[in-house]
């Protein structure tokens, strides 16, 4: 399919130049007009193609999650409707099952569990890859939330079919209430579950 960009037959900056004499004159010819509509379409199809562009980038392109900006974007969203939680995900014993199994099976299990905490956060919130083997989901106040989290730790953790092999990883969270609808409220609670994760993993600070 022919684009708009390949359909070009003016120069952009020369047609911008002669519409703006010619305008300033009042007097605008009938194909300076016209080159100004296909430089327009010009524009325009950039703009797309721009757009589309920065749409791949913000998404993982391995679970198809949000990468950090875009669901810090989302995440802010979420938070501005009301009460809601911040829950961060650090696979346990990825490293050694990349290892022992290969980068294909590693991905396969990024994979599976980028599927698993996308689907528990529709509806609640949104879900995130920040990178590596970290999760991160926004999700809105419910009653019973508590025991939807340990649902989903226990969903995280259950094994994942691969190449013929049952592959299982255990799942580190941190879970911290986000007090305010602000975006610093968020970044402070990101804090909190970041903290809260990694004692839940049994370490002091980052890896």
């Amino acid at each position: 399919m022919t684009t708009a960009v390949e359909r070009a037959t003016v120069d952009p900056a020369a047609a911008l130049a002669a519409a703006h004499t010619e305008l300033h004159a009042g007097q605008p010819s009938l194909n300076t007009l016209a080159e100004l509509a296909q430089v327009t379409e010009i524009l325009l199809a950039q703009v797309g193609l721009l757009a589309d562009q920065l749409t791949e980038a913000r998404l993982c392109p391995l679970t198809g999650l949000p990468t950090r900006a875009l669901w810090l974007a989302q995440a802010e969203e979420v938070v501005a409707t009301g009460p809601s939680v911040l829950i961060m995900i650090d696979l346990n014993g990825f490293k050694p099952l990349n290892d022992c199994f290969g980068h294909a099976a590693g991905d396969a299990v990024l994979t599976e569990v980028g599927a698993r905490a996308g689907e528990w956060a529709r509806g609640r919130g949104c879900a995130g890859r920040l990178g590596g083997d970290e999760f991160v989901l926004a999700v809105r106040e419910e009653p019973g939330l508590d025991q939807a989290i340990t649902a989903l730790r226990r969903r995280l953790i259950a094994p994942i079919s691969h190449d013929s092999r049952r592959l299982t990883v255990g799942a580190a969270l941190g879970v911290a209430r986000v007090y305010g609808q602000t975006p610093r409220a968020l970044s402070r609670a990101l804090h909190r579950a970041d903290l809260r994760m990694y004692r839940d993993k049994g370490k002091t600070g980052r890896r």
